[in-house]
């Protein structure tokens, strides 16, 4: 029971500093809503897997042993995803970060750091590119991304294939 409470009493803080939104207007040009799709892009991370996309951890989950490794995977890449929850959160350093917490099938959620993630290409269209323009470079620079990732063997050939299908089929 005092565990309990002591965990209870760690959290509140941090719910404390988080205000919901229903809108929020991304530096991409977007605005986005609670229960718009989102379009998930490429991990950032060399291995292919994602930094500002996080899988949600069920509550009270025990810490890894070797830190914070909720990372996306890159079978979480070209995917696309509902928002369920808009949330401001105030950090330690002063600054105000949003995320979407998102569901993309299955029983699990993810959160996103949404300016970062656009800035990092993880969510699309990117920061360089027009809103709602999909342009074939982009879809070759995707293609010689997943390519990369195969060539270094961060990927399989029918992960490269699956990817590089959903890719053309847009």
């Amino acid at each position: 029971m005092k565990k309990l409470l002591l965990i209870l009493i760690s959290i509140l803080p941090a719910v404390a500093f988080c205000q919901s939104l229903k809108e929020f207007k991304a530096p991409n040009g977007k605005t986005y809503h609670i229960g718009d799709t989102i379009k998930v892009g490429m991990g950032s991370m060399p291995e292919g897997n994602f930094k500002y996309v996080q899988v949600t951890p069920p509550p009270f989950f025990p810490p890894r042993p070797n830190g914070n490794n909720f990372s996306a995977r890159k079978d979480f890449a070209l995917s696309t995803a509902v928002i369920r929850k808009i949330k401001m959160a105030s950090q330690m350093s002063g600054s105000d970060k949003v995320m979407f917490t998102v569901k993309a099938g299955g029983i699990g959620t993810y959160d996103i750091w949404i300016v970062e993630a656009i800035a990092a290409c993880e969510v699309t269209p990117c920061s360089g590119t027009t809103p709602g323009a999909v342009s074939h470079t982009s879809v070759a620079d995707e293609i010689l991304k997943l390519k990369k990732l195969l060539d270094s063997g961060a990927i399989t050939k029918a992960e490269y294939d699956a990817q590089k299908k959903k890719l053309l089929d847009e």
